[in-house]
């Protein structure tokens, strides 16, 4: 195996890009290595996190200069026992998992230890675990996967004495299917507990085992604990629907509340100017409420379309005076490219001037609008569908083809085109018919032969002595073939 000598150690820390002066690394990978004992560490005083996992460690030791140290990796060793570890009062996470470790021991002066993990090792009593009550500090206790089995009452007062305990592990253990009502059990005694055997304990959960677990302490009796149990589920629901009514109720009061600020905003503003709001809300010149003057017809009207506190807003006379009426910020004219121009003067005709926000055209510069109604497509007369369809048509004809002759003889194009087709088609399938007739012929199986060559076939091979049933030449009949003989003769009679 490899020794953890000066060069080894030099050497990977220059493999890690790690510091060449010890005392400044904080951090050392020695896991995998094939160690068997840890030594030559004492220069590395400034270690914070060590990796000795993956190695043949049979002994903690060689660690007495690090007294800095907060998380230290020792899993996957043959380590036998908890000891030399009295100079490491700041550690925070101590991993010993899958070593032969018998028992917990000599942690006691760690006043910050935090996470303890122990799996897959030979812990086998609650007396194996009692030492963890010695440090208070103690958060995550994983012993999953060990061979605990003894009385569930000791395991359970050693767990419940833990004041900070959050995270358990304890499955794997033959003790846990002696524990009665597991979760519930484990969740009621231990008052901290948010984690247990990879499963989160909600706040919900913690109310329903604390009140099974009361009734289950003060009784003993496992339907008057469920009873219990049940009521605190109710008692849960009726709390979250009374939440949500509650959250309901507030947000119902924000909007009311914003409302009616926003009214008396903009009942200051238009008492400041004059009965008349700023030009904050922006209701587009569709409307058809201005006059001549730009002044507003029936603010009334407004507001009961639009919605109360709703008023408008001249888009025209802010587009005269360069200002955007929908963001409120002023128009800057940009000077039209070469394509722009080509494809305004091909639209509107060569002379036409280009287009600006800050420019009220007339309505006659503007293209018309489009169509919406059948009144406005049809016009005053009363078309049905097919009659609407039978114009269509005919405008059609009309610009393309010249005249109705024209459409009636493409009509009658049409028809011989069609006409043609399926004269095409039927030939195709007749032909398609008569192939396939011919092909079934060229694969037909050949006819029997007659009778009467069967017969002769069977005659020369009984002579041959070749099957049937007939014996070899020289051959003396049996018993048993003139039993057959007086069968066969039999059948022929019936």
């Amino acid at each position: 195996m490899t020794e953890m000598n000066a060069d080894t150690l030099k050497e990977l820390i220059k493999k890690d890009k790690l510091y060449i002066t010890p005392e400044l690394n904080d951090k050392l990978y020695l896991h995998y290595k094939g160690f068997k004992k840890v030594e030559n560490l004492e220069a590395y005083t400034g270690l914070r996190v060590l990796w000795l996992e993956g190695n043949g460690l049979d002994k903690i030791e060689g660690l007495e200069a690090q007294t800095e140290m907060r998380t230290l990796y020792l899993q996957e060793n043959i380590i036998t026992k908890i000891e030399n570890l009295d100079s490491m009062t700041k550690l925070d996470t101590l991993n010993i998992s899958k070593n032969f470790v018998s028992k917990i021991e000599n942690l006691s002066h760690m006043k910050d230890l935090k996470t303890l993990i122990i799996s897959n090792n030979n812990l086998t009593t609650a007396e194996s675990i009692e030492h963890v009550k010695d440090i208070p500090s103690l958060n995550a206790l994983d012993v999953q996967q060990n061979k605990i089995d003894d009385d569930p009452e000791k395991l359970l007062s050693i767990l419940e004495a833990c004041p900070d305990l959050r995270v358990v592990y304890l499955k794997g253990n033959d003790i846990v299917k002696k524990i009665s009502h597991y979760r519930k059990t484990l969740i009621s005694r231990c008052k901290m507990l948010k984690y247990l055997d990879d499963r989160p304990v909600f706040e919900d959960e913690r109310k329903r085992c604390d009140a099974w677990g009361k009734v289950m302490k003060e009784t003993g009796d496992v339907q008057k604990a469920q009873e219990a149990e049940r009521e605190a589920i109710k008692m849960i629901r009726e709390e979250k629907k009374a939440r949500e009514e509650r959250s309901f109720r507030q947000f119902e009061e924000m909007v009311r509340e914003g409302q009616k600020i926003k009214r008396e905003r903009e009942e200051a503003e238009r008492a400041k100017n004059g009965g008349v709001l700023g030009e904050k809300t922006i209701v587009s010149t569709d409307h058809k409420v201005f006059g001549s003057d730009g002044a507003v017809i029936d603010e009334k009207k407004v507001e009961q379309d639009m919605g109360v506190g709703s008023h408008l807003v001249n888009v025209d006379a802010m587009r005269k005076k360069g200002i955007n009426p929908f963001s409120g910020e002023p128009i800057v004219d940009v000077k039209e490219s070469k394509v722009v121009k080509d494809a305004r003067e091909e639209r509107w005709g060569p002379g036409s001037e280009q287009r600006s926000l800050t420019k009220n055209f007339p309505i006659s510069e503007l293209p018309p609008a489009p169509p919406t109604t059948n009144d406005e497509i049809w016009g005053d007369e009363d078309f049905s569908a097919e009659a609407r369809k039978e114009k269509e048509l005919e405008e059609y004809y009309a610009n393309t083809a010249g005249d109705k002759a024209n459409w009636e003889k493409d009509d009658e194009g049409l028809a011989s085109e069609l006409k043609r087709l399926q004269a095409k088609t039927e030939a195709l399938n007749m032909k398609a018919i008569k192939e396939h007739e011919q092909r079934m012929k060229l694969e037909a199986v050949p006819p029997p032969p007659p009778v009467k060559d069967i017969k002769e076939r069977i005659g020369e091979n009984a002579e041959l002595g070749i099957g049937g049933s007939w014996p070899k030449k020289g051959v003396k009949k049996t018993d048993f073939d003139e039993l057959d003989e007086e069968d066969d003769e039999d059948d022929k009679e019936e």
